[in-house]
């Protein structure tokens, strides 16, 4: 393998695509309606229209916002410790909660990206009435005010939202703001903070996760168009109008016109409800002679209901919850749509659970990853604070954990003989996955430690000779 030269060593030669380059909202989208600004709306009515998706995002986001943050200090020693105790209090100190927060990261899932400005402060007490030093806090250090969040349909495509040479991001550009017109909008990446679902050609959009459900989702509103119509045709039934030839013929007159346009809107909105009705003229149909030709079919203008007999060859409910599962899959929700049909068992069910589940982790771990990249690094940064003590924030447990497997496993470990009883940080562990009280180290050892010794004093007793009997 050759070794690259010195000159070229540090350089990006090369860049990720043309939609990263000159900063265009997935500019390599393959369909036209995907593309750009009408993508985001078309994401949008996917979430806010379709029962499906919305029950999935909507469990997403219910899921998440419960699951709890731990803030892990670099090491165990108490300034390590400390400097945790400091990026709690700024996620506690802001004007929003952390959990709302979180909420609105998420929407990066439907539409691919999602942009927060961080809005700084100096923490100088609860005394000051201006944001900008508003806290609970008096140590002079700085906070965070607020992350506001830039809603995805106010970006602005922009060249200068990229670097032309690496893609990477400079900022975002919205319409030119009425606080800031100097500044035309424009925030610079230093003060965002950005998630995105997929790193994929370095694409600052990322990619939504509803994208491979569009299709589905296209025909399934299709379908349940034709399906209401279908039903609503069935009941009331179509409806046909007679009225005289010279009424629809090239010569009628503009009257006979007029008559003919009023009748076949009257035949369009007929519909069998509250207010529905047809007004007919009495007239009948008269002969060469100028006489009735008799009975209600010689009526000279009709309305008559055409409706079909037997069922249709075209059962539409299967096609539907076909695409419903079809959407459900993609974002691997599936186990949503347990109970439509009688098929499945109870194994499947944990299993698709269990899949959408370790999805969520993904998640929720990648916005914890974010905030330690974009918010907790700028914020040692302004404070001067020492790189190595900088804590992270994790996130806890999604879902709890099945206690009854976890016993069964740790039965397992005791028949092979290993024994955790002399290991408090285990049993606190576990004891946390059983949402219980932890022990008292101390406590728990200096009790351990009396178990040790009333058992060797038992052993030593029995040892002992019993003097009577040397006697």
């Amino acid at each position: 393998m050759k070794t690259p030269k010195k000159s070229l060593a540090k350089l990006e030669i090369g860049y990720g695509g043309t939609n990263t380059r000159y900063g265009q909202i997935r500019g390599d989208e393959l369909l036209r309606e995907l593309k750009g600004k009408k993508g985001i709306t078309k994401y949008r009515e996917m979430r806010d229209n379709d029962a499906t998706i919305g029950a999935i995002m909507y469990a997403t986001e219910q899921v998440l916002r419960d699951v709890p943050k731990i803030v892990k200090a670099a090491d165990k020693s108490d300034e390590a410790v400390g400097y945790a105790d400091y990026v709690t209090s700024v996620l506690d100190d802001m004007e929003h909660t952390l959990d709302d927060h979180i909420s609105e990261a998420l929407s990066s899932l439907t539409y691919g990206f999602a942009f927060f400005e961080v809005v700084y402060k100096r923490r100088m007490g609860p005394d000051f009435k201006d944001k900008k030093r508003h806290s609970k806090f008096s140590d002079g250090y700085w906070g965070v005010t607020k992350l506001a969040s830039r809603a995805q349909w106010t970006i602005e495509p922009s060249t200068d939202s990229v670097d032309k040479k690496t893609g990477d991001l400079l900022g975002i550009r919205q319409a030119p703001s009425l606080l800031d017109s100097a500044n035309k909008g424009f925030i610079p990446a230093d003060k965002l903070v950005h998630y995105r679902t997929t790193t994929v050609n370095n694409d600052i959009y990322g990619r939504s996760i509803l994208r491979n459900a569009y299709k589905s989702y296209t025909y399934l509103t299709n379908l349940q168009a034709i399906e209401a119509i279908a039903v609503e045709r069935e009941l009331h039934g179509i409806p046909i109008g007679r009225m005289p030839a010279e009424y629809l013929g090239a010569s009628a007159t503009d009257d006979q016109k007029s008559i003919r346009a009023d009748f076949e809107r009257m035949l369009r909105d007929l519909k069998n409800n509250e207010q529905g009705y047809a007004l007919l003229p009495s007239d009948l149909l008269l002969d060469n002679e100028g006489k009735s030709t008799g009975g209600v079919a010689a009526r000279l203008v009709d309305i008559e209901l055409i409706t079909s007999n037997g069922t249709r060859n075209i059962d539409i409910d299967p096609i539907i919850k076909r695409y419903q599962h079809d959407i459900s899959r993609s974002v691997m929700a599936e186990f949503l749509m347990l109970g439509s049909s009688s098929a499945g068992s109870y194994a499947m069910s944990k299993s698709k659970t269990d899949l959408f589940l370790r999805s969520m982790e993904s998640y929720i771990n990648s916005v914890y990853d974010i905030l330690n990249k974009q918010l907790v690094e700028p914020l040692w940064m302004l404070n001067g604070f020492p790189v190595e003590m900088m804590p992270k924030i994790e996130a806890g447990d999604v879902a709890p954990h099945d206690l009854k497997e976890l016993g069964s496993y740790l039965r397992n470990l005791n028949g092979a003989n290993i024994d955790l009883s002399n290991q408090p940080e285990i049993i606190n562990e576990l004891l946390n996955t059983a949402e219980l009280p932890e022990l008292d180290v101390e406590l728990y050892a200096e009790s351990q430690e009396q178990k040790r010794v009333d058992a060797q004093a038992k052993v030593d007793g029995m040892n002992k000779p019993n003097e009577e009997v040397v006697k």
